[in-house]
């Protein structure tokens, strides 16, 4: 997994960001590489996404139907396994709308927790990643939490808004290629239909969705098991670069995610006088 490792020597809560970062990059490659709509278009939408049915349609039909499902949700949890390079990452992340995002990365004994709100950034690591990644004594920062310089949780705040509903939703039907379908699971006690993804498109990767039959059409669970291809839409689902990322990640807890606050008592960074570090 590429690092990122900021250059100033007093916002050191930056490097642990850039490091999260760069690993939470690599799911938009995973998905398919706005604000959601008033109450009543958003119940419109779930009426219009419901999974009865969704079996029997077709699998472009079965992809728009999950999109619509996630739109009209206010939040979810994801959660899995990713893999780049040789490193793998176990992440969750929590969107609790409203843009509010938790996302917690686990490599190798390393881990890192960022949460991002509307006006504020925090990071906590443990020592290993200090140790690894910050090139710093890890005794006054492991396991503590490092609130942003402004600047930066203005940056945190617009970088997760790719994991809003309405966003994930839109990045859930761009660069696809051949759709089939691949039968049916049950994922969490939930069944749930399969659409795979050929992966011979420009931006697309091999891999598959199941999505929820029953209730709202939620996409349940994204997997790729190849690399993606270079091309495609330029856009914020899409760097055109392609990439390696391979894994999956299961979604759960729509409209339900557990709430998102601000630690208490965190160190600042950022180099003002009355920073802590």
């Amino acid at each position: 997994m590429r690092r990122t490792v900021g250059q100033s020597s007093t916002a050191r809560g930056l490097r642990a960001a850039g490091w999260v970062l760069a690993c939470v990059a690599t799911i938009l490659l995973l998905v398919a590489c706005g604000s959601s709509g008033s109450s009543s278009s958003n119940a419109k939408a779930a009426t219009a996404a419901r999974g009865d049915g969704v079996a029997s349609k077709s699998p472009v039909q079965i992809v728009t139907a999950a999109q619509a499902a996630l739109r009209a949700t206010n939040g979810f949890v994801a959660a899995g396994t990713l893999s780049q390079g040789g490193q793998t990452v176990r992440l969750r992340i929590v969107d609790a709308g409203a843009s509010m995002v938790q996302v917690q990365m686990s490599e190798d004994g390393k881990s890192a927790e960022i949460i991002a709100l509307a006006a504020a950034g925090y990071v906590r690591a443990n020592r290993a990643f200090w140790n690894a990644q910050a090139g710093v004594e890890a005794g006054s920062l492991a396991d503590r939490w490092i609130e942003l310089p402004a600047s930066a949780s203005q940056q945190l705040t617009s970088g997760f808004g790719q994991f809003a509903p309405s966003m994930f939703a839109r990045c859930l039907g761009e660069d696809l290629g051949t759709l089939s379908r691949d039968g049916t699971t049950t994922i969490d006690g939930k069944p749930a239909v399969v659409v795979r993804q050929a992966g011979n498109a420009p931006g697309s990767s091999p891999g598959t969705l199941a999505v929820a039959t029953s209730g709202p059409a939620y996409p349940l669970r994204l997997t790729s098991n190849g690399p993606t291809r270079p091309g495609g839409k330029i856009d914020a689902c899409n760097n055109g670069k392609g990439g390696d990322t391979e894994g999956s990640l299961t979604l759960s807890d729509f409209d339900r995610a557990p709430a998102i606050t601000a630690p208490k008592h965190p160190l600042k960074a950022g180099g003002s006088p009355g920073s802590s570090i």
